[in-house]
């Protein structure tokens, strides 16, 4: 799998084949929105870009060798989306 180097690159990966219809039914979002996000003219929220970078991270093979800077970087990526939807979480408890 190429590593995605563009917002719009990450997203058309992560929803494949599916329609825009369909893959903005499962983001939450119109799918106009999603057009706009695949061809940044309008930056994605968090909930978009986390929701990717997890897909993605859970589609590469998992490390076996944890030293190889592209093991390294997916590890991070984990750890990153997995704390960013702690603090959402908590942050909409606090709301409440």
């Amino acid at each position: 799998m190429q590593i995605p180097q563009s917002q719009g690159e990450l997203i058309r990966t992560v929803r494949g084949k599916r329609s825009q219809v369909d893959f903005s039914r499962e983001l939450g979002c119109d799918r106009s929105c999603l057009s706009r996000y695949e061809s940044e003219s309008l930056g994605a929220p968090t909930s978009v870009i986390n929701f990717c970078l997890k897909a993605i991270s859970q589609e590469m093979p998992q490390p076996g060798a944890m030293g190889s800077p592209i093991d390294v970087a997916l590890r991070h990526a984990n750890e990153v989306v997995a704390t960013l939807e702690r603090l959402k979480s908590s942050t909409l408890e606090v709301g409440k």
